[in-house]
């Protein structure tokens, strides 16, 4: 029982940050419309676009290698794990954030 309600947790955990994902990305679409339509952005615009790129990045460093070398899914958590160690965030804002609000929700008596 505990299991599967630790199972349940995680799983609607990353479901949220999906839909953060997502939402952030109609975002900065909605961004990127607006300036090809030559309106000006202002500096939180700019500032969702760079983060949001960020995030393309994290995303093709973490998924290129995984695909090109076999069995590597199984080392992901690990390296995710020894990133934080080092202060080093591999995962995109949306599942980080999410992250730290578990943590802090799990921390409330």
């Amino acid at each position: 029982m505990k299991i599967e309600a630790e199972i349940k947790k995680h799983l609607h955990s990353f479901i949220k940050s999906l839909k953060t994902e997502y939402q952030g990305n109609k975002s900065s679409a909605k961004v990127v419309e607006k300036y090809l339509k030559g309106e000006k952005i202002t500096p939180e615009d700019d500032l969702l676009l760079r983060r949001q790129l960020f995030d393309y990045l994290k995303y093709i460093g973490i998924v290129v290698p995984f695909i090109i070398i076999p069995g590597s899914m199984i080392i992901l958590p690990l390296l995710v794990r020894e990133a934080k160690k080092r202060n080093i965030d591999l995962l995109p804002s949306s599942f980080s954030e999410k992250k730290e609000e578990d943590k802090k929700e799990d921390e409330k008596p």
